[in-house]
C-alpha cells in the first residue's frame, strides 16, 4: 500500500498483506521536488506510476515532466534490467539516439544506478526526448526517478540550457530511499509535498 499524505513529499511502502513490520517506513524522499509541479496522472497497481508536470503544462502538453515508477515486490531485479528495457524501446521509437552511461553504485545505504537516455527525434510526433534517470533498490520494490523534456528534433544535442540539466541532477542526487529507524538510511530535511 503506498502512503504519501505527510509533511515531506515521501512515499511510504506497507506491505498489504504483512503486518507493519522492519520495513514499512522504506521510503522515497525528494527534498529538491521542483517548487510549484503538480500531480498530472497516476495509475496504481503491482507497478504505480505518477507524473509531474511545471505550472501550465499538463499529461497532453507537458515539455518538462517527472515520472516516478515504483515496482512492488521486484526486490531482487538487476537495475541495469531496466536500463536495457529503457534503451531499447527508445532505439525501437527514435530516429537517432543518444545512450549515457549506465552507472551503478550505493545512495543512501540502498543500491541505485544512473543513466541518461536521448531521442533525437521520435518516429511519432518528430519531436526530441531527452530523459535523466535515477533507479534505487529497495527491500520492497524498486524506485525510478525520471526526468524527461520534450524539445525540438536535434542533430547532435537537445535545447536544454545548463541551469535546467544542473536542476535535475540536484533533484535526482538529493532524492534518496530512507528509513528513519534505519540509521545507515536516514532520511533528508523535510521538504513541503508536491500539490495534486
Amino acid at each position: 500500500m503506498l502512503i504519501f499524505r505527510q509533511i515531506i513529499f515521501s512515499l511510504v511502502l506497507a506491505a498489504s498483506a504483512a503486518p507493519r513490520g522492519a520495513w514499512a517506513e522504506e521510503r522515497l524522499a525528494m527534498p529538491q521536488f521542483p517548487t510549484g509541479w503538480v500531480e498530472a496522472f497516476s495509475r496504481g497497481g503491482i507497478q504505480e506510476m505518477i507524473e509531474y508536470v511545471p505550472p501550465g503544462q499538463t499529461a497532453s502538453t507537458w515539455q518538462r515532466k517527472i515520472i516516478l515508477e515504483i515496482y512492488h515486490d521486484f526486490e531482487n531485479l538487476p537495475l541495469d534490467t531496466l536500463q536495457r528495457r529503457a534503451a531499447s524501446q527508445n532505439r525501437d521509437a527514435c530516429k537517432g539516439v543518444v545512450e549515457g552511461k549506465f552507472q551503478s553504485g550505493v545512495n543512501n545505504g540502498y543500491p541505485s544506478a544512473f543513466w541518461t537516455l536521448g531521442c533525437k527525434r521520435e518516429k511519432t510526433s518528430g519531436l526530441g526526448e531527452t530523459r535523466y534517470t535515477k533507479v534505487i533498490q529497495g527491500r520492497s520494490g524498486l524506485y525510478m526517478l525520471t526526468q524527461v523534456w520534450r524539445t525540438p528534433a536535434y542533430e547532435t544535442v537537445p535545447n536544454i540550457s545548463t541551469q535546467e540539466i544542473e536542476g535535475v541532477m540536484a533533484f535526482l542526487t538529493s532524492s534518496v530511499l530512507c528509513d528513519p529507524d534505519v540509521r545507515t538510511s536516514a532520511c533528508p530535511d523535510e521538504a513541503p509535498a508536491p500539490r495534486k
